[in-house]
């Protein structure tokens, strides 16, 4: 029982395994919220309310100087060591109204052991001018700008993203209004920030009152209370006062809107026919429960697929006003609408404003469809369901609103018990929901801001901050720089003192039996048994169905105590025809929307996704990436189990009897072109693009699906079906039949298989009237599909210059292991686990320095290869110059490897191992991958983690000289860089200097057409840009690098590799 922590409330809810208590101190107001629900993970929020009235920055920069030492642990990065030691790893963000530090662990006893240690750094930090001079900002020895916190923020602030949220901000809220600011720190702000303006921020915000401990997973409670009087106690001298006044809930009110305003921002890009409109209302109260989830079913029926209201009106048409449209909710007291159109043509950005609210307006003033409305609130609950089935994660956004604008005593987090307003919702007639939408949306005030890209901006700024730094480096004279080194060099010797071994000996590793990893089932069925007749109680009743062994399909099933299904039909795309590759992309974009002909009707494309939506969670085609299989296609249906034979039912339609029809595929060819501006912008996924084009063959699916391609083919299918449509539909036909037979497909089934109706039976009318098959053709790999280059990468170093992004993105690509068996990986593993860790070598050396906002290796079993990245670099080159230097200094013995940093990697395995199996349906992918795609059995992942824990000190030097070093090497590896116009001399300079020969290159250099040629057709001839390295335009080379990722399944397709930071910025 606790002394001063009293519990407010406690409740289980309806609609998934949680129970939710809430408890305050009543000596602080420290408040903690416990969602009980079983897993391997504890996830851990440690929320703030965050308000600020300025640019400066003093929110994010805070939340990076918590990590740098405490009251009682004055060291740099000593947290993430004891966090890596305890199979645990820390992050956060900060979004306008909120800082939240999460901690992220496998079993409660690491989770207790890091948590007061954690918790004195976010209340009682150091806050030094050393901490603050590294990583928020300051100036080199070159005279250029640096800092992580300047980095990511340099990376972000003049894209289309961040111009046009800053200037909607300033137009939605005046000057007394919190939500008004870039919390993140605008960069002319961030270099005159001081160190005594965020020690008065934490002042003011980092209260124990204005701090909720929100820990979601298997908790004990006695312990935690123990946990929190105890660090109480400690901390509590330091708050002698406990302000009262709430952040946001005691401030000055929003104002309404009192008119609607229409704004132009521009923002820099070469390609200026692609422009974004956003449009915002400030809306109803969170606490307004039935409200806010009404905006959400809204959401659905307005924007939520290719049928809802506004997609069908302004995307689904043959010239889109936009390539797709979203529509989100910040929820506040006054909460946020938001309504984006991306991949807008310039010349139709006030035409498509506009084209919003007359198509809202005709919505409001006509009867509402009320049985799709009504399909959207039933498909709004199952989505919830099913969220909260795979993670509790997703109850982190309400509990954290709730802890900043709720009421205290928790009395409003009881919302969360049910699903009431649901209900309520599905009792609204035409009239409510016509109200509704009037009122929130189509006639209230508004501000609309248009993004238009310019080139002329993009040279302007280049012209800017060149003559900035030539202004400073004049100012600053050959004496000032080297004042500014040895001032840096002080910081970082002052930030880096060692850690004493007892400071981090006294925290044992905690042992593993903590640590509940979720078990499933495997049973088989058709050709699947091929692969071995597993001997289970799912199994057993399956095979006591003479159909079990007859079928002539292959059937896999994964069993766990799931509510929902997961059908998953893995496709092999190796008889599709090369030059017809580059059609996969129309294919998949048409294939849930197109007319189908069902039980001998055809149902034009709205009925048919009328009729999916009524049924399923979600579904999707994708490639095969997140199970292993990069250069296979997969669609996935997740459903309920009442509607397992229905869904197999739909895929057998959606497979052989979908219609290709003219019009459907003008506007799939036409949203796709639409894309291609935006994502030619992204600094994060050029580089992949390029890289494939030198990588991957032209058999390659994630090189014929890429940006570089499709920019060229698209534009000739968009032609031919204009002139020649019968070929395109021909040929789409032939896509069809190559990929839709039996010995192409595996099923992967994820269910609690014991409520499945007919589990193999059901698969009878799928594959009736299909050819029957004896065997099922091997899984496309993609280390099949390489280039010479592919195979043996070096001599490679291509720069590209993008006018669109301020810093600058590198790839470095060698030989890594190709087998999941091969002998060099459980050293490899754990090598690279030492080096990424956080406060471990490259966190240091190059996060830490303030050369990049991050860097980091992946793996790639599926194609052979490691690879090397840096990320939002002011110079890609002297991070990876800073990078190489740590790996050589780790291989000569200059420095030695931490024992105690390696205890923490090896924790940091056992949590990678933890996080790839985190759920059901996380756990069950990785069974199929380790057996079906590895070959391996199902239990290699706890082998390959024995074999990690015996990887010796040589074992590590010897990989590292072996595999990684040839990512640093120019005789082994492939280099793809791509940077700002005006850091592209500085780095191209630097790579000479080592021996690389060093291409400058445009991005449309790299793009390829596959040899289709269409007369009229006419490609853009692009200028060059950017300047330095002696190589001119080579020989267009054919690439694609792939993902790869950390993981030993090496599941993420790099396509699919995404900055997860979104609105927030993140540690």
């Amino acid at each position: 029982m606790s002394a001063h922590f009293k519990k407010l409330v406690q409740f289980d809810t309806d609609y998934c395994a949680s129970t939710i208590t809430k408890y305050e101190s009543t000596r602080t107001g420290l408040s903690s919220v416990v969602v009980d629900r079983k897993g391997p993970k504890l996830l851990g929020y440690f929320a703030l309310a965050t308000e600020i009235h300025d640019d400066s920055g003093a929110p994010h920069t805070l939340e990076h100087l918590v990590f740098m030492g405490s009251k009682s642990y004055r060291y740099k990065g000593l947290l993430d060591k004891l966090a890596n030691r305890a199979y645990s790893s820390t992050n956060a963000w900060t979004a306008t109204e909120q800082t939240v530090y999460t901690l992220d662990t496998a079993g409660w006893a690491g989770f207790a052991q890091i948590l007061p240690v954690y918790l004195e750094h976010i209340l009682v930090p150091t806050i030094t001018d050393a901490g603050c001079y590294t990583e928020v900002h300051h100036i080199d020895a070159t005279g250029h700008d640096a800092g992580v916190v300047y980095s990511e923020m340099q990376a972000v602030e003049n894209t289309s993203d961040g111009l046009i949220e800053v200037a909607t901000n300033r137009l939605l809220f005046p000057e007394n209004i919190g939500y008004r600011y870039e919390t993140g720190g605008l960069t002319d702000a961030l270099r005159v920030l001081t160190t005594d303006r965020i020690r008065e921020f934490h002042k003011e915000m980092y209260q124990p009152r204005n701090l909720c401990v929100i820990i979601i997973g298997e908790v004990d409670h006695d312990d935690l209370l123990n946990i929190l009087e105890k660090f109480e106690d400690s901390i509590i001298a330091d708050f002698p006062e406990i302000p009262t006044k709430r952040p946001w809930v005691d401030s000055a009110p929003v104002p309404l809107l009192t008119k609607s305003v229409v704004s132009t921002v521009e923002f820099p890009e070469k390609d200026e026919s692609m422009g974004e409109v956003s449009i915002s209302w400030l809306g109803p109260s969170c606490s307004d429960v039935v409200a806010i989830s009404a905006l959400t079913v809204l959401r659905l029926y307005l924007a939520g697929s290719s049928v809802s209201i506004l997609e069908k009106y302004m995307v689904e048409i043959d010239e889109p006003y936009a390539s797709y449209v979203d529509l989100s909710v910040e929820e506040r007291p006054n909460s946020v609408i938001s309504l984006g159109l991306a991949s807008v043509p310039t010349k139709r950005l006030a035409e498509a404003e506009q084209k919003v609210f007359e198509v809202l307006k005709k919505t409001a003033s006509e009867p509402v469809d009320l049985e799709y409305m009504r399909d959207c609130v039933k498909r709004t609950r199952r989505q919830i369901k099913f969220y909260l089935d795979l993670s509790g994660d997703h109850l982190r956004t309400p509990l954290i609103t709730d802890f900043i604008y709720g009421e205290r005593d928790g009395s409003s987090l009881k919302h969360l018990q049910n699903l009431n307003d649901l209900d309520v919702l599905e009792k609204w007639g035409d009239e409510e929901w016509r109200s509704f939408l009037s009122k929130w949306l189509a006639d209230a005030h508004h501000v609309s801001v248009l993004g238009k890209p310019s080139s002329k901006l993009a040279k302007e700024i280049k012209v800017k901050e060149k003559a900035r730094i030539e202004e400073r480096i004049k100012t600053l004279g050959e004496e000032g720089l080297k004042e500014l080194g040895k001032k840096l060099e002080a910081a970082k010797a002052e930030n880096d003192k060692p850690i004493p071994t007892e400071v981090i000996s006294q925290f044992k590793i905690p042992g593993v039996d903590s640590i509940h990893f979720i078990n499933t089932t495997t049973a088989r069925a058709g050709l699947a048994r091929k692969e071995g007749v597993p001997d289970n109680a799912i199994q057993k009743p399956l095979d006591s169905i003479p159909i079990t062994s007859e079928i002539p399909f292959y059937l896999h099933f994964e069993h766990s105590s799931t509510r929902f299904v997961h059908v998953n039909l893995i496709i092999s795309t190796d008889k599709v025809p090369v030059e017809l590759r580059p059609l996969l992309a129309v294919y998949m974009d048409n294939l849930f929307a197109t007319p189908m002909v069902k039980d001998g009707e055809r149902l034009e494309y709205e009925a048919v996704v009328s009729q999916l939506e009524k049924f399923t969670v979600e579904y999707l085609v994708e490639a095969g990436a997140y199970i292993g299989a990069a250069e296979t296609i997969r669609v996935k249906i997740q459903i309920e189990p009442e509607q397992y034979a229905t869904t197999i039912k739909w895929l057998k339609t959606i497979l052989w009897d979908s219609i290709f029809d003219k019009k459907r595929l003008s506007v799939a060819v036409a949203k796709l072109l639409q894309d291609i501006p935006e994502e030619k912008r992204s600094g994060d996924d050029m580089p992949y693009s390029v890289a494939r084009q030198i990588i991957s063959s032209r058999e390659s699916i994630g090189r014929a699906r890429d940006t570089l391609v499709k920019s060229l083919y698209l534009k000739r299918i968009a032609k031919l079906l204009e002139t020649d449509e019968e070929r395109v539909i021909k040929d789409l036909e032939t896509v069809r039949s190559s990929l839709c037979s039996l010995d192409n497909i595996r099923a992967l089934v994820i269910a609690d298989v014991e409520r499945l109706e007919n589990p193999v039976a059901a698969w009878k009318e799928f594959i009736e009237g299909r050819p029957v098959i004896d065997t099922v053709n091997k899984l496309d790999r993609r280390k099949d599909r390489l280039t010479p280059l592919g195979q043996n990468p070096g001599n490679v170093c291509n720069i590209v210059p993008l006018h669109s992004i301020d810093s600058s993105y590198s790839l470095h690509i060698a030989k890594g292991p190709d087998n999941i068996a091969d002998p060099r990986l459980p050293a490899l593993i754990l090598a690279q686990a030492y080096l990424e860790c956080v406060e471990g070598p490259l966190w240091v050396g190059v996060r830490g320095t303030g050369l990049a906002y991050g860097s980091s290796f992946s793996r790639n079993i599926d194609v052979g290869h490691l690879i090397f990245s840096t990320y939002r670099a002011p110079n890609a080159y002297t991070a990876f110059a800073a990078a190489r230097t740590v790996v050589e200094n780790h291989i000569n013995g200059t420095t030695p490897f931490d024992p105690h940093l390696l205890e923490g990697a090896l924790s940091h395995v056992v949590v990678t191992f933890a996080e790839g199996e985190a759920n059901m349906a996380t756990a069950s992918e990785q069974s199929f991958i380790n057996q079906v795609v590895h070959g391996v059995g199902k239990d290699w992942n706890a082998r390959l983690l024995r074999k990690v824990k015996e990887v010796t000190e040589q074992d590590m030097r010897d990989v590292l000289r072996d595999v990684v070093m040839g990512c640093f090497e120019r005789e082994r590896s492939v280099v793809v860089v791509v940077a700002a116009g005006r850091s592209v001399p500085a780095i191209s300079e630097g790579f000479e200097k080592d021996g690389f020969d060093v291409k400058v290159k445009s991005l449309q250099s790299f793009e390829d057409s596959y040899g289709l040629e269409v007369e009229g057709v006419v490609d853009e001839v692009e200028e060059e840009e950017g300047s330095g390295g002696s190589g001119s335009e080579g020989d267009e080379g054919e690439s694609g690098s792939e993902d790869g990722t950390g993981s030993e399944e090496d599941e993420d397709e790099d396509e699919e590799m995404e900055d997860a930071t979104s609105s927030e910025e993140e540690k």
